[in-house]
């Protein structure tokens, strides 16, 4: 049975019908940029965690440890001096880690299931426009692509779409 883009509208309720995703593949260089601009990386640590993962990538583990440190900071700083621009700025950056949490373990999963490629950020630098992607329809492209094989198998790997395959049968 196939999944259909319909389906992808009534059972994750996520926009099929919005701005199209569309990127090319970045650099090592350029992912340990946008980690630094807009996740807050140390550049030292981004640099080790797109060698670790041998790509533009970055490790759940990773993002959960700068999520920790970002909203420390943030509550450290909010409590001190209250909300200000670095306030917002940190609670920005805590918003893009998460984004791309979740897109990393339940839109675009990968055979891995323990790295994200960083080229979502794209998507996050505007967090005002994140609302207005398609990600359904991109979601869908994912999908069909593993299972066409033209992009290697995510056997181990189960996300929100393959629950719906899962149910559907």
């Amino acid at each position: 049975m196939t999944v259909t883009i319909d389906d992808v509208a009534c059972f994750l309720h996520i926009p099929i019908d919005d701005m199209l995703l569309s990127h090319r593949t970045i650099t090592r260089d350029e992912a340990v940029e946008w980690m630094e601009e807009h996740l807050g990386s140390d550049p030292g640590e981004a640099l080790i965690e797109v060698e670790k993962t041998k790509g533009a990538h970055c490790r759940f583990r990773y993002l959960q440890k700068i999520f920790k440190e970002c909203m420390k900071e943030q509550l450290d700083l909010e409590t001190e001096y209250g909300v200000t621009q670095e306030v917002q700025r940190l609670q920005d950056q805590a918003v893009r880690i998460y984004l791309l949490y979740l897109v990393g373990i339940m839109l675009f999963t990968d055979k891995s299931q323990n790295v994200v490629d960083v080229v979502y950020l794209r998507y996050f630098r505007y967090l005002d426009l994140v609302v207005g992607y398609s990600w359904g329809v991109t979601a869908l492209a994912h999908l069909e692509l593993q299972s066409s094989g033209r992009i290697p198998d995510f056997v181990a790997g189960i996300n929100s779409l393959n629950y719906v395959l899962f149910f559907k049968m």
